[in-house]
């Protein structure tokens, strides 16, 4: 049955007829061109693999009395060898293998410490024991 178009009902949707989808030629150009668009499109990287290569201590949190004084002191002990220093939002220190954030949140002066490496899992673990302890100390000694 043809109809108004000439084609038969059930090839609406190929316009040039539904033996082109066997056609070889058809095949080659169709596979040539996905691959031309599809081999371009990257890879999602995947949240594990980036986990992986910046390890992270997560936001720890801890009650402090002074914070800004705990941040002055953090600073002054950090920032000669720091790459980059970023006060906006608390203390933001960045090293050649890591780095840390260090804020206040709230009005009851609560810390929030984030250290994270690169590819460095050991580090990150040093470096987040360290800050802890002089937190932990500059309250003790308060």
């Amino acid at each position: 049955m043809n109809t108004l178009s000439g084609f038969k009902a059930d090839d609406s949707r190929h316009p040039y007829g539904a033996d082109l989808k066997h056609n070889l030629a058809y095949r080659i150009v169709r596979a040539y061109a996905s691959e031309l668009i599809f081999s371009r499109v990257q890879k999602p990287v995947l949240l594990v693999e980036r986990i992986g290569a910046f390890p992270s201590s997560g936001e720890i949190r801890r009650q402090v009395k002074d914070g800004p004084a705990l941040l002055a002191s953090i600073k002054q002990r950090y920032a000669v060898d720091a790459l980059d220093i970023n006060e906006n939002d608390g203390l933001n220190l960045v090293f050649a293998d890591w780095r840390f954030s260090l804020r206040l949140s709230g009005e009851d002066c609560v810390t929030c410490l984030t250290v994270e490496s690169r590819g460095d899992s050991s580090l990150m673990q040093r470096k987040t024991a360290e800050l802890l302890e002089q937190i932990d100390a500059q309250e003790a000694f308060e």
